[in-house]
């Protein structure tokens, strides 16, 4: 696990009445009752389980505040229930964020300053590329949960069965995906919705083509280069040709399309190893590092969800000590447990990986580890360069486009006004 300190080091309002607390919300408003707090999460299977066993937990440890949970659909949560949720007064009192919606909702200034909330401690902790991610205006607006980083998931029966050893170029993944597809199966899967997600997972592919997104002195981003567009055609080209589903039917998290035969391969990441051990046990799955044009060392990304308390709470003191009893507490079972029972994910603090060094090599979790070096943190830009760039993925998949047009368009929107 020194690799996991290594690369992450050198890179550098829904509640009830009540009084005022140490940041402007409220407090304990136990003479009318208990506070409820409302919390939205979006998990399925053991994860799902876990963080309902957690906010059951809390609940029965503490009579005077009480989270009222509710599960909706992933999708829907970032596209259109948080969104909406914020823009009408009706936001959960705790939110989860990533970091394509990070930057947006602190913009907006709908997430509460937890700053006070971190001990000293718990800041040298938490790895420092992680706390720089959660830290906006000198202010810490999220608790990081984990860090989940992607690969190329694959049948080893079907891979075999066509006499396809799992891809280490680009062209040889373009190849295979076409040669692997079929009447009944595609080639490989990957996300296709217009969101953070297919975002998280285009990342890669820009860097390892030698690209990055850059802000000017005269304060415009660089999209259109040729990396750009070199890095959009090879994500584009898999739809164009046939060989990766328009839609799914499940998530594109889920290797479930692995494993029920809808691709032969599929990008997904870390936390899809738990699925693999449990719901999908009878496959045979194996896992590799994600393509490069050169068939040289990888790049992977290292993303993963953080709580934050919704700024317009009326009771963000009660909202915090919920989620840092969880993951910011000197005691590391719910923490330990998220990223080793629920799923397998690598921590964002440090005494955490000390507590589970033995979990990350076994299994799967192993080829993760060995290439987690190759890992750059998920970057957060502002929502307006985000979104640029999920309708440039839109064009290169559905609409026609070249990489060079949809670069080209996706900078001018990104700078426009």
């Amino acid at each position: 696990m020194i690799a996991v300190v290594a690369v992450l080091g050198a890179v550098t309002a829904c509640s009830s009445s009540g009084g005022a607390g140490p940041t402007g919300g409220t407090s304990s408003g136990a003479s009318n009752g208990p506070v409820t707090l409302e919390f939205w999460s979006f998990y399925t299977g053991s994860e799902a389980d876990y963080v309902n066993k957690w906010v059951n937990d809390y609940n029965a440890a503490h009579k005077d505040v009480q989270i009222h949970h509710k599960v909706v659909s992933q999708t829907d949560y970032t596209t259109t229930l948080i969104p909406t949720a914020l823009a009408n007064g009706t936001a959960p009192d705790i939110l989860y964020v990533e970091p394509a919606t990070f930057t947006k909702y602190a913009d907006a200034g709908a997430l509460a300053d937890l700053t006070p909330y971190y001990t000293d401690d718990l800041k040298k902790d938490i790895l420092p590329a992680v706390l720089k991610s959660v830290t906006y205006n000198d202010k810490l607006l999220a608790l990081p949960i984990e860090l989940e980083t992607l690969g190329l998931f694959y049948d080893k029966t079907a891979l075999a069965a066509e006499g396809v050893t799992p891809p280490k170029t680009w062209d040889e993944m373009k190849a295979d995906a076409k040669k692997l597809t079929n009447d009944k199966r595609f080639g490989v899967a990957l996300p296709v919705e217009d969101t953070g997600y297919t975002l998280f997972n285009f990342w890669p592919y820009l860097w390892m083509a030698g690209g990055d997104i850059k802000k000017g002195s005269d304060g415009k981003y660089s999209i259109d280069t040729p990396q750009m567009a070199q890095a959009l055609d090879f994500y584009g080209s898999f739809f164009q040709a046939g060989s990766s589903p328009k839609s799914l039917q499940i998530g594109p998290w889920d290797v479930g399309n692995v494993a029920t035969g809808v691709a032969a391969m599929q990008e997904s990441g870390s936390y899809a190893i738990k699925a693999t051990e449990t719901d999908y046990k009878a496959a045979s799955i194996g896992v590799v590092p994600l393509p490069s044009p050169d068939g040289g060392k990888g790049i992977t990304v290292a993303g993963g969800q953080k709580l934050a308390v919704n700024a317009a709470s009326k009771h963000i003191k009660e909202a915090a000590d919920f989620i840092f009893s969880g993951f910011g507490s000197t005691d590391l079972s719910v923490a330990s447990g998220w990223v080793t029972q629920a799923k397998f994910a690598y921590p964002a603090r440090q005494s955490v990986i000390d507590a589970n060094k033995d979990i990350f090599n076994q299994g799967l979790r192993a080829d993760f580890t060995n290439f987690y070096d190759t890992a750059r943190p998920e970057p957060s830009y502002p929502a307006a360069v985000t979104q640029a760039l999920q309708t440039a993925l839109q064009d290169v998949m559905f609409g026609g486009s070249t990489g060079a047009d949809a670069a080209k368009k996706a900078q001018a929107t990104a700078n426009a006004g």
